[in-house]
């Protein structure tokens, strides 16, 4: 019996690995960013893919590593056991990113708890994959073995955490993700400790067995095209999604009737035009304000802003979706009368109101006919 050299590692095969990690994380980091702005049906399919494609990465990375440690001819892997490995890798990657981005707010027990799971998925993914190994004995040092667990399970929780914050960049993100997931497999590889049988008791028929470099290029190549396909169909439902969003503002901006969005503090964060025509302010000045600057004179004692400010905080079904007559102010604190209509959505998982506001007393104008 002879212990395999596992302080030695083919370096291409090593950078291979690392950049396909790399990859994996930038897709996958840049498909959660679709979470948050799409539908709910949308959301769980661009959880699935993200995950699914960071699963497909990882183990990916994880055969090429283990292609990179030099092992005798005649030993082979197990084609059950290393897409066992594979599975274990996505179903947790599946869960963790399902436990982290269906919360709608960013709270820390969900990144411990999917982190953790995930991490557990991850390094199980690792040490199957290392079972895979056909007549090589492994035996685990304890210190690197609970080491390597660790790893996986803080490498988790930090992706899981980048992938739900939209403000981290996407690079910076992936490349931290692919350091410390590919930091938990050679610490893997080194908790191991493996011992194979003479070179003249394994098969030595060399035309059955495939070379380390080409098997590592066939697996990089399936995983980029994977990686590619993902990316292009994301690509394509982005151009769809922006040459919506460009029918929506084209009709935002064309509308005749003033539509101002505010925050669940009345900040205005967006009017079209007619608003800002009809209010007299540009839009610099109106994204300034608050809702309750349009709505009551600055004269008076706020009791009437504070009630309808409560009752934004807390939904009222007299208020939300209903036709409301009031007198709206303009810029020069002239008054008129309006009809105005509120209702709220959830944007980036935070409350946002909308209000539509018609003046009634150029409604109630009379309109003259000319005569030619």
């Amino acid at each position: 019996m002879h212990l395999a050299d596992t302080q030695r590692y083919g370096l291409y095969l090593v950078l291979l690995a690392l950049v396909i990690m790399i990859l994996a994380s930038y897709t996958s980091l840049n498909l959660t960013r679709r979470i948050a702005v799409s539908s709910a049906w949308a959301q769980k399919l661009w959880i699935s893919c993200s995950a699914a494609t960071l699963g497909v990465g990882i183990w990916s990375m994880h055969f090429i590593a283990m292609l990179a440690c030099p092992l005798p001819i005649g030993i082979s892997y197990d084609i059950n056991t290393l897409f066992t490995s594979m599975a274990v890798a996505v179903i947790g990657s599946v869960i963790g990113f399902f436990v982290t981005n269906c919360a709608k707010k960013l709270e820390i027990p969900k990144f411990l708890l999917g982190g953790m799971f995930m991490g557990l998925s991850i390094s199980g993914m690792h040490f199957i994959g290392m079972g895979a190994l056909h007549h090589v004995e492994i035996h685990y040092f304890p210190i690197p073995f609970v080491l390597t667990i660790v790893i996986a399970i803080l490498a988790s929780i930090i992706t899981l955490y980048r992938s739900a914050n939209s403000n981290q960049s996407l690079l910076s993100s992936a490349l931290v993700s692919s350091i410390a997931l590919t930091g938990m497999h050679y610490t893997g590889m080194f908790a191991a400790q493996m011992t194979y049988p003479d070179i003249s008791l394994l098969s030595t028929n060399q035309e059955a067995n495939v070379d380390v470099l080409v098997l590592a290029m066939l697996v990089a190549f399936g995983t980029v095209i994977f990686l590619s396909i993902c990316m292009i169909c994301s690509l394509k439902i982005d151009q769809k999604l922006a040459e919506q969003s460009t029918l929506k503002a084209t009709l935002l901006d064309t509308s005749i009737d003033c539509i101002m969005m505010f925050n669940s503090r009345g900040w205005i964060i967006e009017c079209n035009p007619a608003a800002a025509a009809a209010f007299g302010y540009t839009r610099k000045q109106a994204l300034s304000l608050t809702m309750f600057d349009f709505l009551f004179p600055f004269d008076r004692n706020g009791e009437a802003a504070a009630s309808l400010f409560q009752q934004l905080a807390r939904q009222d079904t007299a208020l939300i979706g209903k036709r409301i007559e009031m007198l709206a102010y303009r810029a020069d604190r002239s008054e008129f009368p309006a009809e105005i209509t509120i209702t709220g959505f959830q944007f980036k998982g935070k409350q946002v109101f909308a209000a539509t506001i018609r003046n009634l007393a150029e409604q109630c104008r009379p309109t003259t006919a000319t005569a030619s």
